[in-house]
């Protein structure tokens, strides 16, 4: 199961993946994604929970790629990714995002990714 939403008035992408993907779940939620980030101006911030996502099979790393590669065409300014116990998937995520080059910074909470960009304010 995965939600993809916009926040126009804090110009942030809120991503949530749960479970198993297999490619057909990635690739939508993949399209889902960039449909989303449309609605949205260059410098948004992104915040992808992954703690309840399972690891990736290589087949759905692609699609992973191509959400990442085109948050950083698109503009984006800050990327957090919610871990919280899943470090494999972060891992996973983490080098995936050096091949688009997409680094985002990993803490355990929603609220922690929250305070993290509200503190870096609307440069």
């Amino acid at each position: 199961m995965f939600t993809v939403r916009a926040d126009i008035q804090k110009n942030r992408l809120y991503v949530k993946l749960v479970g198993f993907f297999d490619y057909n779940e990635m690739k939508a939620s993949t399209d889902k994604v960039i449909e989303e980030v449309k609605k949205l101006k260059p410098g948004f911030d992104v915040i992808n929970d992954v703690s309840d996502f399972k690891p990736a099979g290589q087949d759905t790393l692609k699609e992973i790629e191509r959400a990442q590669t085109h948050l950083k065409k698109s503009g984006i300014r800050h990327g957090i990714r919610v871990e919280g116990k899943a470090k494999l998937t972060g891992a996973q995520f983490t080098r995936v995002g050096k091949t688009a080059n997409y680094v985002a910074d990993a803490v355990e909470t929603m609220e922690e990714a929250e305070k993290l960009l509200d503190s870096y304010g609307r440069e």
